[in-house]
């Protein structure tokens, strides 16, 4: 697969695609053991310091397709996300911890090495069904102690939701315990698409508009992903709090996997900045909505870019 992106982008997906922050994965196409839902779906990110665990707990691992609500709760004193994957056929995690993980994580080693040329090389390993992931959003880079909320349109099949923050030392959250399935049924849940959202956002390959009014208050967000060239990755949409002494370039470089410093997260420090919500990215044609309360301050509405090719754009809330 990789595109023309690639020596840019390989490492930036080193951790994206390897399952998730949440429970232990399973052999079944079907996970057993929890509750269906239908329409709502919790997940809560920990972090076992005894063990160096991190872990996703769900409230349900079978859902039926349709619009569905993740209420993301970040009880873990690092950053996370929840990113999801539509996996091709009857694949699961195990698939992925089996074929894909270890490909990721030898790039990222080689990349911290000082070898960018292995590193990219190393994604010639990947199998053929790599190409056939399907990325389908999730709640956005969360801080610790908040609670975030994506809605997204899922089709039935199975999926993986991850986390691909990493430690200092390179090893991402998924290669410590952030994978989990989720399998959703043919059934289709009488759920509609949220209504009457307060803040427009539209995904193009050059830039990231903005309709509406920022004021004080809870928000619903649409973000409409209308990119005809993503490349591997499409764009998507994280909104950080600008804390007294943010620096808005450190935070761009942050958001930019492909720097061995990239996206990492320890208790001390999990963010250059304070997330409040987003959504991660989806194919062409597709809207997604995400809860969101905004104070007053100074903010930024972000890409997950390389920092040579930032998407961002600063915004003030008033009093």
């Amino acid at each position: 697969m990789p595109s023309s992106r690639n020596i840019r982008v390989v490492t930036a997906i080193c951790g994206s695609l390897l399952v998730a922050c949440v429970g232990d994965s399973s052999d079944s196409a079907t996970p057993g053991g929890l509750e269906e839902s239908v329409g709502v779906v919790d997940v809560t990110a920990i972090y076992d310091a005894a063990a160096d665990e991190h872990r996703f707990v769900t409230s349900a691992d079978t859902v039926a397709a349709g619009w569905t609500t993740f209420r993301f709760t970040n009880a873990s004193p690092m950053l996370h996300f929840v990113f999801l994957d539509h996996l091709p056929g009857d694949r699961t995690s195990t698939d992925l911890l089996a074929e894909v993980s270890p490909v990721f994580q030898e790039s990222m080693d080689l990349t911290i090495a000082g070898r960018p040329d292995e590193a990219a090389a190393v994604f010639a390993k990947l199998p053929e069904w790599f190409g056939e992931i399907v990325f389908r959003g999730g709640p956005g880079f969360t801080s610790p102690g908040y609670v975030t909320e994506a809605v997204l349109y899922l089709e039935p099949g199975n999926y993986v939701l991850e986390c691909y923050v990493k430690t200092l030392e390179g090893v991402f959250h998924w290669n410590l315990g952030m994978h989990a399935d989720l399998h959703v049924t043919e059934d289709v849940a009488q759920t509609a698409a949220p209504e009457n959202p307060t803040l427009q956002i539209t995904l193009t390959d050059s830039d990231m508009v903005v309709e509406g009014d920022v004021s004080r208050g809870e928000h619903l967000v649409a973000v409409h992903f209308q990119e005809e060239n993503p490349g591997l990755f499409g764009k998507d949409v994280h909104v950080a709090r600008l804390d007294r002494g943010s620096d808005l370039e450190e935070l761009v470089t942050w958001m930019d996997a492909n720097q061995v410093e990239g996206l990492t997260s320890t208790t001390e420090n999990p963010a250059p900045a304070t997330f409040v919500g987003g959504v991660q990215d989806m194919p062409l044609g597709n809207t997604a909505y995400f809860k969101l309360t905004l104070e007053p301050g100074e903010y930024v509405w972000i890409s997950e870019l390389p920092a040579a090719a930032p998407s961002f754009k600063t915004f003030t809330v008033p009093e």
